[in-house]
């Protein structure tokens, strides 16, 4: 069995786009570049990862604000 490992991070889709929609497309591209797989199964994660806290990550990090990352995963798992 394989896996293949998709993510997208949401404060870096484009305006207007869903995640949803970013996954959907990046799953059809990958299955249509292997019409011969078999999908065995499928899981979604998401994680948020904190902002560093200011003056955490040495000079400058007080002058630029970050934000926190949430990252959505979806993992395939296949055979060939």
């Amino acid at each position: 069995m394989k896996a293949k490992v998709f993510e997208v991070i949401l404060h870096q889709l484009p305006a207007g786009a869903s995640a949803a929609g970013v996954l959907e497309e990046m799953l059809n591209s990958f299955l249509a570049q292997q019409p011969q797989l078999r999908v065995v199964a499928t899981h979604m994660n998401t994680i948020v990862a904190p902002a560093p806290a200011p003056g955490a990550t040495g000079s400058g990090a007080e002058s630029r604000p970050e934000r926190d990352a949430i990252v959505i995963f979806c993992t395939l798992f296949y055979t060939t």
